[in-house]
């Protein structure tokens, strides 16, 4: 048996106490006058055995006492009885949640750091020839092979806080996998986590029978929240000094009412909205501010509220792109002239807009990189190769607008490849030719791609003429929202990813219908440019985007891009990747923290985007003792121990620490020895006279 605080013991020479107060007993003898003094001595021969043998014993039985309480506080142990496996061959891992919610303040500092010393003392009572790795949410490749105990506590002293969330079967997945690719028979998980139920996911165990398991599960004395859930324009589309409106949705996760939250909305940190919200105990309330954006290109905006102690959800970050002119390609079986048609609609209608930029190729002859910028394609009266329709649909899905414009009569409805990839897509299908001349009837007035062209629409109203369209049989994820006379559509949309896919059953030829001669036409052309094309994203956020669609940068093989903070004290060098035409990067780290960060190519600036935390974090829920305990076990789980969250409050106790290393119930039994003790010296003084 050894001890854990040897130098408790010395606290044994306090035994000389008891000895001294029953070896020098100084009370006063009180002189009592009694007449057959010979029966008071035979009285007295039989008390002074009596007396003496109590006093023994009671001095025994406080001695014990206090020696079995010195002994208990220097914590015994057996040094061959662990609770974890502590030799070279078995993998300590340590994992420390430093997600956004682990820097909420336990009684005297954030749980993150709570976990940290915790785990500081845990390394420097484990044995000297241990390999240890050090889990966390950035994932950090430094940390994650096997080091020595020095190493272990440097990688401790220099964590980083502030990374995005991740699950713990990620965690559990990656240390199986370092432990097998490092030859180690077994190995031990330390996991100091708050547990928060959004990032907690839990059917993706690989089960590893040799992995234990000892979980922390740390509480924090802060779990009211108020915070920014999302943030969203009521336009798309922003154009340069034009009223727009923003939405921000204001969760209130707290037992009270909430009155008068100050919201303030700022593009390039001045303030230029300013509201008030009122949010009910648990629930959420929706805010929009009226705004304008004076510059075109980006803007960097910024919404906020005031929220302690819990600050790191009380901003939302995002970016405002006023684009100089909308871009719009009109892709033809003619050869152009200069890139536009005398007679041709859209050509008459675009000329002359300084918001519109309108060109149009033949599909022979098609620039990929025109097609990139564009906002919104036009395919008229054209079959397109799979390849081309392919890109097509990407690009919808992107956020661009395609109209398909159908007026080729029978040889549609009977040809079964025509654009057959993109109506296989959309699920419809040209089904028939129809040359009998009839009229718009109904128009979907409630669809919201009508809510801005119609302030009323009478009954009576002139509607434009078909002589000729192609009779289209539709699906259910395509909605009608014009229709003629006989039932058929005549526009049809449907939405595809972030953007839309139109298919008008005539053409705009007056052979076809007058509709290009009505005022209808101009309205519906405008509002399919204004809502499509690649519009930006506001924002991206942390741990979740790992991809980012650049098709609007130019690149050559050659190209170089970076993404630099707003500060310049971060860059990172993403990869480059062309699918179909479209150009993403893709990042093989996550970013350090929310905010601002600026795209370079080849160091000349190009755009600039905004990313902030992951919401998930902001729900307040976490697991409890109990229920982690029965999540981690439902799946197959080696749980060797579920340290109490009691104990784990405010910070994790130096003697919970080196009882997981060495496992020990000695001090409790030297603790029931004194108590005993107490017991029998208090019946002795009280029942023995």
């Amino acid at each position: 048996m050894d001890f854990l605080y040897p130098n408790m013991l010395y606290a044994l020479i306090a035994l000389i106490i008891p000895i001294v107060v029953h070896l020098f007993n100084f009370r006063r003898h009180k002189l009592v006058y009694f007449s057959n003094t010979s029966i008071l001595k035979t009285i007295e021969q039989e008390n002074s055995k009596t007396k003496k043998l109590k006093y023994i014993i009671t001095l025994i039985m406080r001695m014990l006492f206090l020696a079995s309480i010195v002994v208990a506080f220097a914590f015994p142990y057996k040094k061959d009885n662990n609770t974890i496996n502590n030799n070279v061959d078995n993998l300590i891992a340590i994992y420390i949640d430093n997600s956004m919610s682990m820097q909420s303040h336990s009684s005297e500092k954030t749980l993150f750091e709570d976990s940290r010393t915790s785990a500081m003392k845990l390394v420097e009572n484990l044995n000297q020839a241990q390999k240890y790795v050090l889990l966390s949410n950035d994932r950090n490749p430094e940390n994650e092979y096997p080091m020595n105990k020095d190493e272990m506590l440097q990688r401790l002293n220099e964590m980083k806080t502030e990374a995005p969330s991740t699950s713990i079967d990620d965690i559990y997945n990656s240390l199986a996998f370092i432990k097998k690719k490092n030859d180690f028979n077994s190995a031990t998980l330390f996991v100091y986590s708050d547990f928060q139920n959004n990032t907690m996911a839990s059917d993706d165990f690989k089960v590893d029978t040799t992995i234990q398991i000892v979980a922390f599960p740390l509480k924090s004395d802060f779990q009211n929240n108020i915070y920014i859930d999302s943030v969203w324009l009521q336009s798309p589309v922003l154009q340069k000094n034009m009223t727009n409106e923003l939405n921000a949705r204001i969760v209130n996760e707290t037992a009270n009412d909430i009155k008068g939250l100050p919201v303030n909305f700022s593009i390039d940190e001045n303030v230029v909205a300013y509201t008030t919200c009122d949010i009910k105990a648990d629930s959420y309330a929706d805010v929009n501010m009226q705004f304008a954006v004076e510059n075109e290109g980006d803007s960097k905006a910024k919404v906020a509220i005031n929220d302690s102690p819990i600050t790191f959800d009380d901003e939302y970050n995002l970016v405002l792109k006023v684009r100089p002119e909308i871009n719009v390609v009109e892709i033809q079986s003619t050869v152009e002239t200069n890139g536009r048609t005398s007679n041709n609609s859209l050509s008459l209608l675009f000329d002359g807009d300084a918001l519109i930029n309108y060109q149009s190729m033949n599909k022979y002859n098609i620039d990929q990189s025109i097609i990139n910028n564009a906002q919104m394609i036009v395919v008229d009266n054209t079959e397109l190769n799979e390849t081309m329709q392919k890109s097509l649909i990407e690009f919808a899905e992107q956020g661009g607008t395609l109209l398909m414009i159908e007026s080729q009569g029978q040889n549609v409805a009977e040809s079964q490849s025509y654009n057959a990839y993109i109506y296989n897509h959309l699920g419809i299908k040209p089904i028939d030719f129809d040359d009998n001349e009839t009229k718009l009837e109904y128009i979907a007035k409630r669809n919201s791609f009508f809510d801005d062209i119609f302030v009323e629409l009478p009954d009576n109203a002139d509607l434009p003429k078909v002589k000729k369209h192609v009779r289209f049989k539709i699906g259910k994820n395509v909605q009608n929202i014009i229709s003629l006379q006989n039932g058929d559509p005549l526009l049809m949309m449907s939405n595809v990813g972030k953007g839309k896919i139109f298919v008008m059953s005539t053409s705009f030829d007056e052979e076809y219908s007058d509709l290009a001669n009505h005022a209808l036409f101009v309205p519906l052309m405008y509002k399919m440019a204004l809502i499509g094309g690649n519009i930006s994203e506001l924002s991206f956020t942390l741990g979740v985007d790992k991809t980012l669609n650049i098709n609007d940068v130019s690149l050559n093989v050659d190209d170089r891009i970076s993404l630099k903070s707003d500060n310049a004290m971060y860059e990172i060098f993403p990869m480059i990747e062309n699918r179909n035409g479209t150009n993403y990067i893709s990042f093989f780290e996550d970013l350090p923290s929310s905010g601002f960060y600026d795209i370079y190519k080849n160091e000349e600036y190009i755009k600039t985007v905004a990313w902030n935390d992951n919401r998930s974090e902001s729900e307040m829920s976490f697991y409890d003792k109990e229920e982690l305990s029965e999540l981690l076990k439902d799946n197959n789980l080696n749980v060797l121990m579920m340290v109490s969250p009691v104990e784990a409050h405010g910070r994790v106790s130096d003697d919970v620490v080196e009882n997981i290393v060495n496992q020990s119930s000695l001090w409790k039994i030297f603790v029931i020895i004194a108590l005993i003790s107490l017991l029998i010296e208090i019946l002795i003084l009280r029942f023995w006279k």
